[in-house]
């Protein structure tokens, strides 16, 4: 379990818990409600640990009898961990990492399961950790961001789920489950209040409409001082104002349920948190030099920067641009993003089969400026943005073929649409222009198989195939603004369009569309025992991959295949001591190949650029832990810790880098181009160390009951950039190349949390303090370096200070 809380988790009903359809043949399922429903709070006359019932494999199942690794969080163990948005639950879950910050907008989750993730999912590349809400697919990260209102649980899967989860599952998913509307009138209202003049007001109402039809409404708002403030203009960093509504409406018709579903979210802020740490002066202008210097992250303004934005610049160009070009240049930083989304959800029985229909649509749209070099010099800034439409249909069957057989089979398809842009100004000059449109396509037809073989032991099999098709339209310019059939010297082309074009170019056509399509298999086999009542272990091996797709960003790039993914993992889940200690393990390992990674190198007719390929295959191993105790009536302690490295095949990963009369030779061509093998660098996003633990205890006080909760969460150092020279190169390019290795590592750092909450049994009342970070900790929670490539700089995104306040929640 989790390391907050585990004895909280509030197990739901039957009722409650149906996201998919049961699975039929299982007889723990209708054990394990059972017990979930009759199950006491932990603390109370047995001090047992509460069961719960998980939709881990789209069927219902209890968390103790799912061979997969899967963390589960309750409503509660949510709100005790003040878990707020996908972020937050980095400190939930063994072998869960979460990136924050980005070059571009902050209003990304980049999520990474067992080392696999993905720090650049543009729209044409897809997340290697897939994000579910109510069972719909969320195709980008930043609609991951969601606000966690009124949910009925959070589940995080651990390891590649491409059978019954699809496509980009290569390290796991985040199932997020609202909650439905009930038969019940009730109302619950929570106000907030900290420092950073922290306010918020969250809301849930559900209101029962007539027999079996039922309607529910949540909805927040939050506004919140920035964490620090920009030295020179004062302005505030990384401040929040956040919107946000969920609702549902639910019809019963006693064999038919249909529940429709729609929410709006929307945030915004002044820039986010982020300052220059160093710089290299054999790439820094002397002019700028002073300006990064006065701007340099220090431990006495560890949350402060001066950042600019955009300059306006100099040259006859400028003023004959477009009046709406012109209004980018001379603005501050600002992060904006907006999402929505509707689903319809319809299950059913015909005869002794059930189905079940989920139509979804996403929308995403996100817009920033970030000033990358954070200081008062026009070094780097870039606007960057996207927008996504994505529309997903999946049809599902169950049932039982016979007593000891039965199956869950489906067909899913997809479709987004969107674009995306880049818009950078480099040295105060006048902004570049790189944007794409993108149409994605998915089809995949999917079924699984479980056979009681007895009594006890369980196998399972499943197969899934997909496809996809994806195309791009890329629009590249060198000066935004300017016909695209302008003359600019000093483009590959002669003109402003940049692109390899695939149309005629005209002063507003600027057309290079690119095509793939791509097929790929996803499977799964294991084997359960139910060794004991309390004793559960399995082994599986799991076969799934991640998308391939375009570079839109370098054109003239060849798009990337799938990345492919299998695993070993065994595992136990054991309850002991009268439901005391609940312990759970899993251990893995894992190969890659096709490996989507992020190199750098120069390309003929583009130069120095950054992009991904398919190159180096992966070996990732670990074990995670999970434990819960229950020492005596009212203590709760819950640790969970995961424990993984990983490596490069040798010779598999490689990179070309141009040394001036090297006289190297490479397949591809490249004048004095040396290839470098890669396959020594550390894996990103991939700590070999995590530990989180908590513990609760709960005091009967008059006519209420009163919790202090405690909570460390510490994640080991994570690599966000890695990099090695040729041998050819230089003795003052290696020496930066180690710099850029130093800065790109983070160091590991832990957290403290605290809560303590009195709640009241009549009126329904709770009042509670909570302090995150409270030792007021300064971390690194990503950095970003380009010390020897074009900028010379390294930028930190630094971590949330210390923050506390007071939570009142009333319900009727």
């Amino acid at each position: 379990m989790p390391a907050i809380a585990a004895a909280q988790l509030n197990a739901p009903t039957a009722d409650a818990v149906g996201q998919s359809g049961t699975n039929p043949h299982d007889p723990a399922v209708t054990t394990a409600v059972g017990e979930a429903n009759a199950a006491p709070q932990a603390g109370e006359a047995t001090g047992g640990i509460q069961d719960i019932v998980v939709t881990a494999r789209r069927t219902e199942e209890s968390l103790q009898r799912t061979p997969i690794a899967v963390t589960a969080l309750s409503s509660q163990a949510l709100v005790t961990a003040k878990v707020e948005n996908v972020r937050d639950l980095q400190q939930t879950a063994p072998g869960l990492v979460i990136g924050r910050g980005s070059a571009g907008s902050d209003g990304f989750a980049f999520i990474a399961v067992r080392g696999q993730g993905n720090l650049q999912p543009i729209l044409a590349n897809d997340p290697a950790v897939a994000t579910y809400i109510d069972g719909v697919y969320v195709a980008r990260p930043s609609t991951g961001l969601t606000d966690l209102q009124d949910i009925q649980r959070v589940e995080v899967l651990r390891g590649p789920q491409g059978t019954l989860f699809g496509r980009n599952t290569t390290g796991g998913a985040i199932n997020i489950l609202s909650n439905d509307p009930t038969d019940e009138f009730t109302v619950l209202v929570k106000g907030e209040y900290g420092n950073f003049d922290n306010k918020s007001v969250a809301g849930t109402i559900n209101v029962p409409l007539a027999e079996g039809l039922a309607a529910r409404i949540t909805g927040s708002f939050r506004d919140r001082d920035g964490f620090g403030k920009n030295t020179l203009t004062r302005r505030p960093i990384s401040d929040t104002n956040n919107r946000f509504i969920r609702g549902k409406i639910k019809y019963d018709a006693g064999g038919i349920d249909i529940v429709l579903a729609g929410d709006y979210n929307k945030t915004k802020n002044k820039g986010q948190q982020v300052a220059i740490e160093t710089f290299n002066p054999a790439i820094v202008p002397a002019a700028f030099q002073p300006g990064l210097r006065a701007a340099l992250l220090t431990k006495h303004r560890w949350w402060a920067n001066q950042a600019t934005g955009t300059a306006v610049p100099a040259g006859a160009v400028f003023p004959t641009l477009p009046a709406d070009v012109r209004a980018l240049y001379g603005v501050q930083p600002f992060n904006e993003l907006e999402t929505y989304g509707f689903s319809g959800t319809v299950s059913g029985e015909v005869g002794s089969l059930k189905l079940k229909s989920i139509t979804g649509y996403r929308h995403s749209k996100n817009y920033a400026l970030s000033d990358t070099d954070a200081s008062s010099v026009p070094l780097l800034a870039t606007y960057a943005g996207s927008a996504s439409y994505y529309l997903s249909q999946e049809f599902q069957v169950s049932g039982e073929i016979t007593d000891s057989l039965s199956f869950i089979t489906g067909a899913y398809y997809g479709k987004e649409h969107g674009y995306e842009f880049s818009r950078s100004q480099i040295f105060g000059g006048l902004i570049r222009d790189s944007n794409a449109d993108a149409t994605n396509k998915t089809y995949g037809l999917f079924a699984q198989l479980y056979y009681q073989i007895t009594p006890e032991l369980r196998a399972v099999g499943g197969f899934r195939y997909t496809w996809d098709k994806r195309d791009t339209i890329l629009h590249n310019a060198q000066v935004l603004g300017l016909p695209y059939n302008a003359a600019v010297a000093g483009t590959p082309t002669g003109i402003n369009c940049t692109v390899t074009p695939t149309d005629p170019v005209t002063a507003t056509t600027c057309n290079q569309a690119q095509n793939a399509k791509f097929n790929y298999p996803a499977w799964n086999a294991g084997l359960d025992y139910q060794v004991t009542d309390k004793l559960f272990v399995y082994v599986a091996t799991r076969g799934a991959a991640k998308a391939g797709g375009w570079n839109l960003r370098a054109g003239g790039l060849p798009a990337f295949s799938p990345e492919k993914v299998r695993d070993v993992e065994g595992g136990l889940k054991v309850d002991l001591f009268d439901r005391r200690v609940r312990f759970n393990t899993a251990l893995f390992h894992t190969w890659k190949s096709d490996n989507q990674a992020i190199v750098n190198s120069f390309v003929p007719g583009i130069g120095v650029t950054q992009y991904i390929q398919n190159n180096g295959a992966v070996r990732i191993w670990g074990i995670e832990n999970e434990l819960t105790v229950v020492p005596y009536e009212g203590l709760t302690v819950s640790a969970n810790m995961s424990l993984q490295d990983g490596k490069y095949k040798k010779g598999s990963f490689n990179e070309v880098q141009v040394v001036a009369g090297s006289g190297c030779t490479n397949p591809s061509g490249v004048v004095n181009g040396c290839v470098v093998d890669l396959s020594g660098l550390p894996l990103l996003q991939l700590p070999k160390s995590q530990f989180n633990i908590s513990a609760t205890q709960r005091f009967p006080i008059g006519n209420g009951n009163l919790a202090v909760t405690g909570a460390y969460a510490f994640v080991g150092s994570q690599h966000f950039d890695a990099v090695k020279a040729a041998d050819q190169q230089s003795a003052a390019t290696k020496a930066a190349y180690a710099v850029e290795n130093r800065f790109g590592k983070i160091p590991g750092y832990g957290l403290f949390n605290g809560r303590i909450a009195y709640k009241l049994d009549e009126p329904n009342l709770e009042v509670a303090v909570y302090g995150r970070n409270l030792l007021n900790k300064k971390y690194i929670a990503r950095r970003f370096p380009d010390l020897y490539r074009s900028l010379g700089i390294s930028d930190a995104y630094v971590g949330e200070p210390g923050t506390f306040g007071m939570e009142i929640t009333f319900g009727f």
